[in-house]
């Protein structure tokens, strides 16, 4: 792979970070807002509503993390010792 190759697959990787941190954050609003229905009791079809929004997120934030991590293992294995930036996905 070319230098610019790794060049575009880290700003790949940089734009699936980007996209993790976003969605994890709009997961964590998800999840306090759930716990506020249910501590306030609302009603069932609203809690209902969010947390099917909140499975939907938490499966999008996980495939966000595989193809993210998938594409750190590519870049590691093709660009050899370049260095990326923390990661914000769970490393496995």
């Amino acid at each position: 792979m070319a230098l610019k190759d790794c060049a575009h697959q880290r700003f790949l990787i940089e734009g699936l970070a980007a996209d993790y941190k976003s969605l994890d954050a709009t997961t964590t609003a998800t999840e306090k807002e759930l716990a506020e229905l249910e501590a306030e009791r609302a009603a069932p079809e609203t809690i209902a509503a969010v947390q099917e929004r909140l499975a939907a997120e938490r499966e999008q934030l996980g495939e966000t993390t595989v193809e993210g991590q998938a594409a750190v293992d590519e870049f590691r294995v093709v660009c050899g010792g370049e260095q990326l930036p923390p990661l914000p996905w769970p490393s496995r």
